[in-house]
């Protein structure tokens, strides 16, 4: 890091070379601007906390580096509405505001837009299914702040419990290779957890590799077609998921030795348009009838999934 301030300085301070002798003259550090985002220009801090939280303008050097932690910033409501707000810059932000707040440190100063967006909880799916190979797919969430209303001013963090199976990008996730992983969707207080499934694309569910859990086979249906898809005996989550996002799910009907239910007794899911999920057990010969009706989309384009638990 030393290295590069010293380079950087070369056009700046008028260094004088005599002969191949150079003399380096390094300034002490200063405060000389505040900074109250992680965004150069951005004079916007949003608040997305209900319980109180604390602002944290950063003091710069003249090299754009923090000054040291001892360093105390003070807060001062300017305009707009009334935000409960300390001098040492902790807020608490129980309803939906907006004001002006300048922040001072010795002679520097910043004035900057305070949004108090709180969000109380955050709706999301259970469970995200993904294929090798495809796409990156947006995680589904929405928040709402306390009078229930959709909250869309959001700073917060996506964490995932084990990053070998997906990649974040933003608020999309990527796959990467077949597995299951969890992603944390964090926002002021509160969090929603999404399980993601990456599956292994294969032409069949019966007479795969051993450990090959999660599988995943494409399905394009014409108004009128049905397919006959064999199944292992076991127990699995059966899954479909839409590829095009406009059409109904098709019918899919267990035959032979097995039942489906919603849930498996410990864990239900929620689904969004377009898609389907059931937990079954199967015997000995068990298949699975996927059909389109005369009626509806003039296709169905999707994917019918399986993740084994025994």
């Amino acid at each position: 890091m030393k290295k590069h301030t010293v380079y950087a300085l070369l056009g700046l301070l008028g260094i004088t070379a005599i002969g191949t002798v150079a003399a380096f003259i390094h300034l002490r550090p200063r405060p000389i601007r505040l900074s109250v985002t992680t965004h150069v220009g951005d004079d916007t801090v949003v608040v997305n906390q209900m319980r109180p939280s604390r602002l944290n303008a950063s003091v710069l050097d003249q090299y754009g580096r923090r000054v040291g932690s001892d360093t105390v910033v003070r807060y001062r409501w300017l305009a707009g509405d009334s935000i409960p707000l300390s001098s040492d810059g902790v807020v608490r932000c129980d309803k939906h505001s907006d004001a002006v707040v300048r922040a001072t440190f010795d002679s520097l100063f910043q004035e900057f837009a305070l949004r108090c967006r709180p969000v109380a909880s955050i709706e999301a799916v259970t469970s995200l299914d993904l294929m090798v190979g495809d796409s990156s797919r947006d995680l589904s969430f929405v928040a709402h702040g306390p009078d229930g209303r959709v909250v869309t001013e959001l700073r917060g963090a996506i964490d995932l419990r084990g990053g070998a199976i997906v990649a974040v990008e933003g608020t999309s996730v990527r796959p990467k290779q077949s597995g299951a992983t969890l992603a944390s969707v964090e926002v002021g207080d509160v969090e929603a957890l999404i399980q993601i499934m990456v599956y292994q694309p294969v032409t069949s569910f019966v007479g795969n590799p051993q450990g090959t859990n999660l599988m995943a086979m494409r399905v394009n249906l014409a108004r009128g077609d049905t397919i006959d898809v064999p199944l292992p005996k076991a127990a699995f989550w059966v899954t479909y998921f839409s590829r095009d996002r406009s059409a109904a799910p098709p019918t899919i009907e267990l035959q032979g030795d097995g039942s489906c239910t919603t849930g498996n007794g410990l864990q239900m899911r929620r689904i969004i348009e377009g898609e389907y999920a059931k937990y079954c057990h199967t015997g000995n010969g068990a298949r699975m009838m996927i059909a389109h009706g005369a009626a509806g989309a003039a296709t169905v384009n999707g994917v019918v999934a399986i993740r084994l638990m025994w």
